[in-house]
């Protein structure tokens, strides 16, 4: 295998480990006061994991130039967009 394929091969392996650990923790969620049916230690573990796996993508982000910063938005957060007076007048005129 070439180097030029590795990083493709690694944003590819750590988006599946990322949606594969997602979709364990949703399979597995429990109603509130239930037992869960993992252990602490292996809900931790899989937390520490997706940590893992968002901050190496994060880095090949960075080192490829599209990293955006953006943050998810909940649908139940309000949103304040802010926008400075003198770009209003602008489009304005």
């Amino acid at each position: 295998m070439s180097d030029t394929n590795t990083p493709d091969l690694e944003v590819r392996m750590l988006s599946a480990m990322r949606k594969t650990l997602i979709s364990v923790a949703k399979d597995t969620m429990t109603k509130p006061g239930l037992r869960h049916p993992l252990t602490e230690n292996t809900q931790k573990m899989i937390t520490d994991c997706l940590n893992l796996v968002t901050s190496r993508q994060t880095e090949i982000e960075k080192q490829a130039g599209t990293h955006t910063k953006m943050k998810p938005v909940y649908t139940d957060e309000q949103t304040v967009q802010s926008f400075s007076i003198d770009d209003l007048k602008k489009t304005l005129n």
